[in-house]
């Protein structure tokens, strides 16, 4: 079994209904933090209209992290998130950057939802020029700086 419905129920692959903006995505693999950058460690918010999980898609990390000097996070709220999910609000960030999530990192799983609140929060403030990176050129581009 590869995914879930959007009933929160495991199906098979055939049955997978597609994510949509909001919806809060975790590999069914767990990847290790000193491996992040070969997967998706933190929780990532679909980005595009719909993704059927058979390619490469934009998304929003989600993060504990407070802003520091080398990431703008942005704290959320409690209304941003659907509840009845794995991942609610915590003291949630947002990274303010919209990246590639790589299609080989999953198969995904849903752990969560915004609310319509929570998409027009990350709109709200999302860098105006936000255009999809992977993270490790954000990254890199962040130490240049800090």
């Amino acid at each position: 079994m590869t995914g879930l419905l959007k009933g929160s129920l495991k199906a098979p692959k055939s049955e997978i209904m597609p994510f949509t903006k909001g919806d809060i995505l975790l590999p069914s693999r767990a990847v290790t933090k000193a491996d992040s950058l070969n997967g998706l460690y933190h929780p990532a918010v679909v980005w595009d209209d719909s993704y059927n999980g058979n390619a490469d898609f934009s998304g929003i990390m989600l993060t504990h992290s407070p802003p520091n000097g080398r990431f703008t996070n942005i704290l959320m709220a409690l209304d941003h998130f659907e509840k009845g999910y794995r991942i609610g609000f915590t003291s949630t960030h947002f990274l303010n950057q919209v990246f590639i999530k790589f299609q080989n990192w999953g198969p995904f799983e849903l752990v969560g939802r915004l609310t319509v609140n929570g998409v027009t929060f990350i709109e709200s403030n999302l860098h105006s020029n936000s255009s999809p990176l992977e993270f490790a050129v954000y990254d890199a581009t962040q130490r240049k700086k800090w």
